[in-house]
């Protein structure tokens, strides 16, 4: 895996091959900052379910002014962000359930919040939940295998099996 654009481009990224860890696709990857180009640039970046900080480090490699990486296991994460030698400014770690980290008021913040929760994971009740606390304009794009049927769903693309929902 490779940062697609931006000042890491063609940089390679380390990852965990898991069952419970499954990177993105470069297809989906692109398809999703294609999508939210027009806004990066200076965006408070949330990556929920962060993995190995795939999608947070092309949101900082692209012009994010800060990415919020949240997962259970940051090892990868960090190791991806020395690894390219990122300002510590440009983004914080929180090392915990991102269930749990709904519940802090950060997220309030947010301008773009990226969610790859495991797709055996119950969706829905993040969507409303987020929703409610997010800034008016704020856009989550949910990697899922699922279509999500909701009322502020704008744009739903699909690569197989799957699926970014974009709610805002």
């Amino acid at each position: 895996m490779r940062v697609i654009a931006g000042v890491y481009k063609n940089r390679p990224l380390e990852f965990k091959k898991s069952k419970e860890i499954r990177p993105t696709k470069q297809i989906v990857k692109k398809s999703f900052f294609d999508t939210i180009s027009h806004i990066i640039d200076g965006s408070i970046f949330f990556d929920l379910f962060a993995g190995n900080g795939f999608i947070g480090i092309e949101a900082i490699s692209r012009g994010a002014k800060k990415v919020i990486f949240v997962d259970k296991d940051d090892t990868f994460i960090k190791r991806n962000l020395q690894n390219l030698m990122v300002d510590p400014e440009k983004f914080e770690i929180y090392r915990m359930d991102a269930f749990n980290f709904l519940d802090l008021d950060t997220i309030e913040h947010a301008d773009i919040v990226y969610i790859d929760a495991p797709y055996a994971i119950k969706i829905d009740d993040i969507v409303v939940f987020l929703l409610k606390k997010l800034k008016k304009g704020a856009i989550v794009c949910i990697e899922s295998d699922k279509m999500i049927e909701h009322e502020r769903v704008f744009k739903i693309k699909q690569f197989g099996n799957t699926v970014l929902n974009y709610l805002r």
